[in-house]
């Protein structure tokens, strides 16, 4: 494959966008929902292409080819050996989180959340009639001035399991905080998990996006391999790849009384994934890896030019951000009433952290053209020297 131009402007304007249209035709940057602002992978687009010579686009259920696409992926980039009937397709991660929970025990019974998190992870707990249980995520602080990390209260943790809690919303790589989960912490969370019965929803969409040149993505289930029946796996290549419209995502369920549950819960009550978009998933596991590198390479490129301009100006601060494109910058310092509104008036278009549960944050996706993340930054730089 040729060098891919990250750099190209592609006007999404006028196609229905969510992230665009949010604005209309307004002067704002949108830096927020976590799609991208790259062409998509010209291998994935021809794979399309060619299934559309086909030309019948009826219900279709996941070919086996994509299921040992999937079991091959697993396998290679992280060392995850599964058998394919473990693998339920659904169409997104958020659908099968809200299924997870639909399935968890009883009506009141509880699910325990690691905040700040997904802001999906908070709403749909009590969608399902189910009580959520925050635990706090704990920061600490660098030694030597050096950035510090969001960590795993594990006291607190186990304080907050009561005999009705039964399922944990895992976070892996975490969105919004950007960090990744090591060995040993998974490993003891799981253990807990396991002594208590509470099956643990691990959330890994963002996996295959690891910015930190030193770390590598430990799935959940492969740190504590001899418990995976404990946990069931969320993934998709739709933030990897930016297949976010495609809406194809699959649920790791070793445990079969598990799987049977979930698969249950499914039926006729959340859509099939859309017979393009199983096109798109294979197409992206056997083929999309070349671009895939070239992107991280560019987003570590976009990663260094936000660290370094968010840390350079007075009232804001951010931390290493270790996997995702997704920047989470500290914004309690400004002296305004509310950041979010501040910066968008500067027009720029971020995520609230209260959405996340802390209202001290803001998140940027710097997913975008070289270009647009210096406009976005240099108009927030430029708000906040004003003040």
């Amino acid at each position: 494959m040729s060098k891919i131009d990250f750099d190209k402007i592609v006007d999404r304007r006028g196609t229905g966008a969510l992230k665009w249209d949010k604005y209309g035709d307004s002067d704002v940057i949108p830096m927020w929902v976590a799609d991208m602002e790259f062409e998509t992978s010209p291998a994935i687009i021809d794979f399309i292409r060619q299934r559309l010579d086909h030309a019948i686009l009826g219900y279709t259920k996941a070919p086996a080819s994509l299921n040992t696409a999937v079991q091959t992926y697993l396998r290679e980039h992280h060392g995850c050996t599964i058998d394919p009937d473990w693998l339920v397709w659904v169409p997104g991660v958020v659908p099968a989180v809200a299924v997870a929970c639909e399935t968890a025990g009883e009506p009141d019974d509880e699910i325990l959340v690691f905040t700040p998190v997904y802001h999906p992870l908070l709403l749909l707990p009590p969608k399902k009639h189910r009580n959520r249980v925050d635990v706090p995520l704990s920061y600490e602080k660098g030694s030597n001035g050096e950035g510090g990390r969001w960590v795993i209260d594990f006291d607190a943790f186990e304080k907050a399991i009561t005999k009705k809690s039964r399922i944990l919303l895992l976070c892996s790589p975490h969105n919004p905080a950007g960090m990744m989960f090591s060995r040993e912490e998974l490993r003891r969370l799981t253990e807990i998990c396991h002594t208590r019965n509470i099956t643990i929803i691990s959330d890994e969409i963002h996996c295959d996006l690891v910015l930190h040149p030193a770390k590598k993505h430990v799935t959940t289930s492969v740190a504590a391999e001899d418990l995976q029946n404990q946990v069931i796996t969320l993934m998709s290549p739709s933030k990897t790849f930016n297949l976010a419209g495609a809406n194809a995502s699959f649920a790791v369920i070793p445990d079969p009384e598990r799987r049977q549950r979930f698969a249950d819960a499914c039926l006729y009550t959340v859509p099939i994934v859309p017979t393009l978009s199983y096109t798109a998933a294979e197409a992206a596991y056997r083929s999309g890896w070349e671009w895939h590198s070239q992107l991280i390479d560019y987003l570590r490129g976009n990663l260094s030019v936000i660290k370094q301009t968010v840390n350079e100006t007075p009232g804001l601060w951010m931390d290493d951000t270790e996997a995702t494109y997704l920047a989470w910058i500290n914004t309690s310092e400004l002296p305004v009433q509310d950041a979010f509104d501040f910066l968008l008036k500067a027009g720029v278009g971020l995520s609230p952290g209260a959405q996340f549960g802390d209202p001290g944050y803001q998140r940027l996706n710097f997913a975008c053209s070289r270009t647009q993340l210096l406009q976005g930054l240099e108009r927030i730089k430029g708000a906040i020297e004003k003040l």
